[in-house]
């Protein structure tokens, strides 16, 4: 019977401590959220690496990324990898120009009025939580099937929470927050089923280098030049193939 009670105490020790993680890490996600939320712009820098792995083949790729968003819904967002071009979109509020480096094109559209057509289009919010999703306005508790506490550590020379989510498609997602809420750097690993067989692993990790709540923004910040070399398109096109020179 003692033994039997010890146990049950242990028990319920245990399953208390992790309620108490849960309920801890509720605060400092709500001042995230709250914080974001309430900003007029944000301006972020990062590094994604994105990490694939299928049996025993793996593929790595590492994007910068550096992107500022004003409300109503300007913004300019890029994305370089290996510093070989990328993909960048930019909206001053009037006219959105996409534009894809290895295409050479840019395609010129009337905006969206809202940052949440711009950037979600008809999807109604995604399934992870980071800043760009808070400063939306989704709400993590909608996307967040448990959340706890897992350590402190320091992030780019700050202090850090470390805390582990579960989202509700069953995602694992860490997130590392500052004591204002702000995010530092955020890791999520996806499993899926491949339809060849075994399962696919992504990690995506992105570390920031800035994380800027309401910076200061002007006009010229959203302006958008052609550049050279390049040809605006309303819909982009695949480029065209030189034919097959003749064999001799």
């Amino acid at each position: 019977m003692l033994c039997r009670t010890v146990s049950l105490g242990l028990c319920v020790i245990v399953v208390g401590a992790l309620s108490a993680a849960q309920q801890n890490a509720a605060p400092l996600l709500d001042k995230m959220a709250k914080s974001y939320a309430s900003a007029t712009a944000l301006r972020v820098r990062s590094t994604i690496v994105v990490e694939q792995q299928l049996g025993d083949a793996k593929a790595k790729q590492t994007v910068r990324h550096d992107a500022v968003f004003q409300r109503p819904n300007r913004l300019r967002v890029r994305w370089m990898e290996n510093q070989q071009g990328g993909l960048s979109v930019t909206c001053d509020g009037k006219t959105m120009f996409t534009q894809v480096d290895a295409l050479r094109q840019v395609k010129k559209e009337t905006a969206p009025k809202t940052l949440q057509a711009v950037v979600r289009g008809d999807r109604k919010q995604l399934p992870a939580v980071d800043a760009l999703s808070c400063f939306l306005g989704e709400g993590w508790r909608a996307k967040v099937q448990t959340a706890k506490v897992v350590g402190s550590e320091t992030v780019g020379g700050r202090s850090v929470t470390r805390i582990a989510l579960t989202l509700k498609d069953g995602v694992q997602q860490t997130l590392w927050l500052d004591k204002d809420g702000r995010i530092w750097r955020s890791r999520r690993v996806i499993r899926r089923a491949h339809p060849g067989g075994g399962t696919m692993t992504v990690t995506v990790d992105e570390t920031f280098q800035e994380m800027t709540l309401n910076p200061r923004l002007s006009a010229s910040d959203f302006r958008y030049t052609l550049p050279k070399g390049y040809q605006q398109v309303a819909e982009f096109q695949a480029p065209q193939q030189s034919p097959p020179t003749p064999r001799q």
